[in-house]
């Protein structure tokens, strides 16, 4: 086979490979899934919430007058406007009266009581006052005479240890012991003993222990008989025990003294303490009664002011009078007895909404306001207050306040409120987001190497959702970033690793 036999069979092998190569791709191509795909943004999710309502004329307000009046005449009737100032309902003064002369009568029974307590107090204070005087008297004396006790017993006891004291150191006492019973005898000076010896001071000394003129004679003195010494002897111990009794006796009387005067010193301190303490616990009752005293008269003061009245309740506003609350020969209650909506303060919009909707519909939530048959939109107001509806609990009832002229009342309009809303830095399509039950997914466009070529994968990435609407979704910062193309449409399923190809045009 010739060289140019060879190049045409090869090149003709090569052209049908290229054939093969065009038709595989338009084969692939053909079945691969036409995606469409964007790019995260930036900016809020909105919840907005649709409800439609009537306006009301102004904000509602309560009529009150004193309970317990009886009801003369109705002056008004509901749906019906009034001026402020109008007449509403009338009391019957009689009745009203009465109460007038018994709140008069309660007044005086609280002062009279007021005084008695007050009286009571004062004559109390003055009886603790005097117990307390005389308590200290008793004080003062228990200290005075148990003082002078104890020095009276002291000055008892110092003589009686003074008189021991002398009669021990006396010579009648330390001497005694030198004379002997025998006639003539000598004691240790050389003087002669026995009953005519003499003492330290050179005279004689008898039987009571005094000196006496008598000169020694070598034996007794004429005339007396000698004593043994023995009994002289006893004679002094004798003595000497009786003053060591008596000097006991009176240091026992001193402590006796002592506690005694300390006994009636405590005894009178105590009363003392007791006369000073207060009779009886804190009362109340004055105070309470100046209370009483004071919910009286304002409500004496209430009853005078219907009585300047004439008996008669006025509208405080213009308006309409939404409610009667009281009847003909009915007594008032403590409750409102009329309400009227307050025309001169413009419109009120009351709309109920699916309780589900709570977090979106927060008082200060702006509103779109929108009058059927018209263009206008009015969006400079937002919502001023939120309650649950009181006869169906799955309902709240959210209110708009309106200034006066901007919608009619009794006028039906469609609204739409937009509670605020942060800004995020990830929003996609909800579309483009994948939900299962162990999360949520986007899938997002890759470019892998095939076999003819590279070619585009869908590839999963986790995400975190933190807010979402009817139409976007915000995600978690940081899981995507702003280059990556997310898929958002495809023409068919497609999951992880499925080949595709953005979608024409």
């Amino acid at each position: 086979m010739d060289r140019k036999k060879i190049i045409k069979i090869f090149g003709g092998f090569l052209a049908v490979m290229l054939l093969f190569t065009i038709l595989s791709r338009a084969v692939s191509g053909a079945s691969m899934a036409r995606v469409e795909t964007v790019k995260i943004s930036t900016g809020p999710i909105e919840h907005k919430v649709s409800a439609s309502g009537r306006v009301e004329a102004g904000k509602e307000i309560a009529i009150y007058t004193q309970s317990g009046q009886r009801v003369k005449e109705i002056c008004v009737q509901e749906g019906k406007t009034v001026e402020k100032g109008d007449v509403l309902f009338r009391v019957d003064m009689e009745e009203l009266e009465e109460q007038i002369l018994l709140a008069r009568q309660e007044m005086e029974k609280t002062r009279l009581e007021n005084e008695d307590v007050q009286n009571t107090k004062a004559f109390e204070q003055n009886n603790q006052k005097m117990a307390r005087q005389r308590a200290q008297e008793d004080y003062n004396l228990a200290v005075s005479q148990g003082d002078a006790s104890v020095a009276e017993a002291k000055r008892v006891w110092d003589e009686a240890e003074q008189a021991l004291q002398n009669y021990v150191n006396s010579p009648a006492y330390t001497g005694a012991g030198n004379l002997v019973a025998e006639d003539g005898g000598q004691g240790e000076d050389g003087q002669p003993e026995g009953d005519g010896g003499q003492g330290k001071d050179g005279q004689s000394l008898g039987d009571n222990g005094q000196g006496t003129n008598s000169q020694p004679e070598g034996g007794n003195k004429e005339g007396t008989e000698s004593q043994p010494e023995g009994d002289g002897a006893a004679d002094r111990e004798e003595k000497r025990a009786s003053l060591e009794q008596a000097a006991a006796e009176a240091k026992a009387a001193y402590e006796a003294a002592l506690s005694s005067r300390a006994d009636g010193v405590r005894t009178a301190a105590r009363s003392l303490e007791d006369a000073a303490k207060p009779q009886r616990a804190a009362d109340s009752a004055e105070k309470q009664n100046e209370i009483t005293r004071q919910q009286q008269e304002l409500a004496l003061n209430k009853l005078l002011s219907l009585q300047a009245a004439g008996g008669e309740v006025k509208a405080t506003v213009s308006g309409v009078v939404t409610q009667i609350l009281v009847s003909t020969g009915d007594f008032t209650s403590e409750g409102a007895a009329m309400r009227l909506s307050d025309s001169s303060q413009g419109g009120r919009l009351i709309l109920s909404v699916d309780k589900g909707n709570e977090e979106y519909v927060g008082k200060g939530s702006p509103v779109k306001i929108t009058i059927p048959g018209t263009k206008d939109v009015i969006s400079d107001y937002t919502v001023s207050g939120v309650t649950e509806n009181e006869e169906d609990h799955t309902l709240l009832d959210v209110m708009v306040d309106l200034p006066k002229g901007i919608v009619e009342a009794g006028a039906m309009v469609e609204v739409e409120i937009i509670p605020k809303s942060e800004t995020y830095a990830a929003v996609v399509p909800l579309q483009a987001l994948h939900e299962e039950q162990t999360g949520c997914y986007v899938l997002i466009l890759q470019e892998e190497p095939g076999v003819l070529g590279l070619e585009l994968v869908a590839k999963r990435l986790d995400v975190q959702v933190v807010d979402k609407n009817d139409t976007n979704a915000a995600l978690e910062e940081g899981l995507l970033t702003s280059d990556q193309e997310i898929i958002s449409n495809s023409s068919r399923n497609i999951q992880e690793g499925s080949r595709v190809r953005r979608k024409d045009g």
